[in-house]
């Protein structure tokens, strides 16, 4: 799912230190195994910085043109 390691050249890894909760790495190894515990966080962060620049285009429409109607938002959720 990595969009940022799309090149042909993979992209070199970085390290952070981050503090999580116990019960939360471990219930996360079980799943994964030790190995597999980097790609679950770089999933969500990757999923994350998805969400966060979409909040800031709606943000910015919002801003531009307004918030959506009730109209409006009554007619997407029953096309949707």
């Amino acid at each position: 799912m990595s969009t940022h390691g799309a090149s042909p050249t993979p992209e070199r890894a970085g390290k952070r230190s981050v503090s999580l909760p116990q019960s939360l790495m471990k219930e996360i190894e079980v799943r994964t195994g030790k190995s597999g515990f980097s790609a679950v966080v770089s999933e969500a962060l990757e999923q994350w910085l998805a969400m966060a620049k979409l909040r800031e285009v709606v943000e910015a429409d919002e801003r531009e043109v307004g918030p959506v109607g009730d109209e409006a938002m009554r007619r997407a959720e029953s096309e949707w």
